[in-house]
């Protein structure tokens, strides 16, 4: 596993209640023009519940395979299932790329377990009481 530069990670920050850790398993290998990139991006944070506006706890587990090339004709020749990542003359902003990641993966409604009974696991609110 290698290690994130956080510090970097503005827009991933602001989504998040916390950022706490990140981290890269990644395998690089050259294919002509291509370089095919695979691994897992871990992330750890916490998120606010939609349901009960609590802190909910955050495990992202991005699977990474991608080629980067610069441009998407070269890695869709490569492969056309790989998704592209254009490197504008030939570099690649890693730390930009890993961020864009990490928020393409957050949930768009992110909420606790759907209550059935008892007390929310997360805000230890108790759903609301339908009557009629």
């Amino acid at each position: 596993m290698g290690e994130v530069d956080l510090r970097v990670w503005d827009r991933l920050r602001s989504a998040l209640l916390e950022l706490r850790d990140a981290k890269l398993r990644l395998t690089l290998s050259r294919r002509g023009q291509v370089v095919l990139a695979e691994g897992e991006l871990q992330v750890l944070g916490s998120v606010l519940c939609e349901r009960c506006l609590g802190a909910m706890p955050l495990s992202l587990r991005v699977p990474l395979r991608v080629g980067i090339g610069e441009s998407e004709a070269a890695v869709e020749a490569l492969d056309p299932e790989l998704d592209a990542v254009v490197a504008a003359n030939g570099r690649l902003d890693l730390q930009t790329w890993l961020e864009d990641e990490a928020l393409l993966a957050l949930p768009m409604v992110p909420r606790c377990e759907i209550w059935v009974e008892g007390p929310c696991s997360v805000s230890n609110m108790v759903p609301p009481q339908v009557t009629n």
